[in-house]
């Protein structure tokens, strides 16, 4: 082959290469582009799904405090209950009989 048809021929290969190159580097940047909005839309829903979240977190965390002094008041019914009820089976029980014990012990034969 004559030199001029090669250099013809490999000018051609490094067009259709940099065609290649400028197409792929257009499709790569359509995608990172997609990728860039989608990431922009998250990133703004995000704080709303926050904010909403927080906010029922605070209303249950308001419901919580308005039962603590149920939990109290009912605690201390209870406990006062219990302290009557522990009296009276007091009162019902019987004494406990107490078992002596020698306070010396025998001596061993050796």
């Amino acid at each position: 082959m004559p030199v001029k048809s090669l250099n013809a021929l490999l000018k051609q290969l490094e067009k259709r290469n940099l065609e290649n190159q400028v197409k792929d580097y257009a499709l790569r940047l359509e995608q990172e582009s997609k990728a860039c909005h989608r990431t922009s839309n998250e990133r703004r829903t995000y704080p709303a799904e926050m904010s909403q979240t927080s906010g029922s977190y605070q209303v249950s965390q308001r419901k919580q405090m308005d039962q603590l002094p149920k939990m109290k008041e009912n605690l201390v019914k209870t406990v006062r209950c219990n302290s009557v009820n522990q009296k009276t089976m007091n009162a019902m029980r019987r004494p406990v009989k107490k078992i002596s014990r020698s306070s010396r012990l025998s001596k061993l034969n050796l």
